[in-house]
């Protein structure tokens, strides 16, 4: 048990290990919404992305899908870089786990197929946007 918690201790703390939980959470929110919906029409029709949509429209879902890895994982990699030595840190860690929840829970309501589910879904996105809106303007006032 105390292996565990120490891995897990290391884990918390590699700001290049964290943003692969959310690649792995885009990977698996994007396999199962092609998987479970049966069709590219029920996908573009019932798609919340914008952009998922536009690539599929375009046939550019395949480099849709690696920059969005790349640009996640980049974005992961620099803000926990940067929030290692802060009080902070945390927070960071957990936006980046809130943000593969919902990506997750995201394919997975292709399944599911309930307006409530969606919504949590959706509601989730939200939250981690404002949770980070407000920590960055904390942040900032608190500089000032």
């Amino acid at each position: 048990m105390q292996q565990i918690s120490q891995n897990l201790q290391s884990i918390y703390h590699s700001y290049r290990i964290l943003p692969l939980l959310l690649c792995v959470g885009v990977i698996i929110d994007y396999s199962l919404t092609f998987y479970f919906a049966g069709s590219i029409a029920t996908v573009l029709q019932y798609e919340f992305s914008p952009t998922l949509t536009y690539a599929i429209r375009h046939d550019v879902v395949i480099p849709y899908l690696l920059l969005t890895i790349f640009f996640y994982y980049i974005a992961g990699y620099t803000v926990l870089k940067y929030l290692a030595d802060s009080n902070i840190y945390y927070i960071g860690v957990a936006i980046i786990l809130l943000m593969s929840i919902t990506h997750v829970m995201g394919g997975f309501s292709w399944y599911v197929l309930n307006v409530y589910y969606s919504n949590t879904v959706l509601v989730l996105s939200l939250v981690s946007v404002m949770i980070t809106i407000t920590v960055f303007g904390y942040e900032i006032f608190k500089e000032t």
